[in-house]
């Protein structure tokens, strides 16, 4: 895929990307379903991706959450369902993934697969713009109008005591996984 050693050859990077993902190797779903989704050495198809984004999510790779949140939100003219992209959103925000933090508070500041909720949409904005996001520094402070003084503080307090879930090294990080694959294989 990235052309390291050999010559780049896309389609030899889908075949053995689906080989690898087909035996549950799940940084290989998520390489897989990436270039399914953008058509890179295979023809572009998102409801394939969106499969292997799952099986890739549901392992735990927090990319993939992320990634299957978007396709579900509805795009080039996949159907959305919202109630799933709030799943995989919510996830991947939990674990920190501070893209999916800024696409679930829009989600509850419109009630996109839940009610309108702009107490958790500023929640997830603070938490967006604690880690740099300047646009949901911006949305923050718009929606920061429509709450009351106590909520502010009651939301600000647990803002302040918020951590992130850990995300597994061991699924996540594609090397400790291709070497935790190889011990499993022995």
């Amino acid at each position: 895929a990235e052309g390291k050693g050999v010559a780049q050859d896309l389609k030899q990077a889908v075949s053995w990307y689906q080989r690898a993902a087909s035996k549950g190797f799940a940084p290989a779903q998520y390489r897989y379903a990436s270039m399914l989704e953008r058509g890179l050495g295979a023809k572009a198809d998102l409801a394939k991706a969106s499969v292997w984004y799952q099986r890739a999510a549901e392992q735990g790779i927090v990319k993939a959450m992320h990634n299957l949140a978007v396709l579900t939100s509805g795009r080039d003219g996949v159907p959305a369902d919202h109630t799933l992209a709030m799943r995989w959103f919510t996830s991947a925000a939990e674990y920190g993934l501070v893209d999916s933090q800024f696409n679930l508070a829009i989600m509850h500041e419109n009630g996109l697969g839940v009610e309108k909720d702009n107490r958790e949409a500023y929640k997830w904005f603070s938490l967006a713009a604690r880690a740099g996001d300047a646009e949901a520094s911006k949305r923050r402070d718009v929606v920061k109008t429509k709450l009351s003084p106590s909520e502010l503080r009651e939301i600000d307090a647990q803002i302040e005591s918020w951590r992130s879930k850990m995300a597994d090294n061991a699924i996540n990080d594609p090397r400790q996984a291709g070497e935790a694959w190889k011990q499993r294989a022995r």
